[in-house]
């Protein structure tokens, strides 16, 4: 079940990033470009959700529409204070030309990307909450 936890924070009418929980994850929902002028609350908002929150937590990137090279450095500093919180990060649902630009950040800036939100949350996985699927 998610829940609302903060107003979403809009920075300039198109960038936007939320939270919410689900289970003992959070889900950062960020929409628009994140850039130079949005950089700044993209890290303070996944700062605040790990160090006052939950150090568990999924980006979803479905809605990014463009991202500097700076914002990868953002996603993965994040990911190394959940860490240090006992947690972790994780992307998802980017867009192929995203994905591959996390991809080829490689081994000097790791950050798991997964295809979906429900990939990466454990708990949506059916084996994690005993549901089978039938297709």
């Amino acid at each position: 079940m998610a829940r609302s936890a903060r107003s979403p924070k809009v920075v300039g009418g198109a960038f936007v990033c939320s939270w919410s929980a689900v289970g003992d994850c959070a889900v950062v929902r960020v929409a628009g470009p994140i850039d130079v002028g949005t950089l700044p609350t993209l890290a303070g908002e996944l700062q605040h959700v790990i160090t006052t929150k939950l150090s568990r937590l999924v980006v979803d990137l479905r809605r990014v529409t463009t991202m500097e090279a700076a914002g990868l450095d953002v996603l993965a500093d994040a990911h190394e204070l959940a860490v240090e919180h006992g947690g972790w990060l994780r992307a998802s649902g980017a867009a192929q030309w995203l994905a591959d630009l996390i991809r080829a950040t490689g081994p000097n800036r790791p950050l798991d990307h997964y295809p979906t939100l429900a990939d990466a949350l454990p708990a949506y996985r059916p084996a994690a909450i005993g549901i089978t699927s039938h297709h």
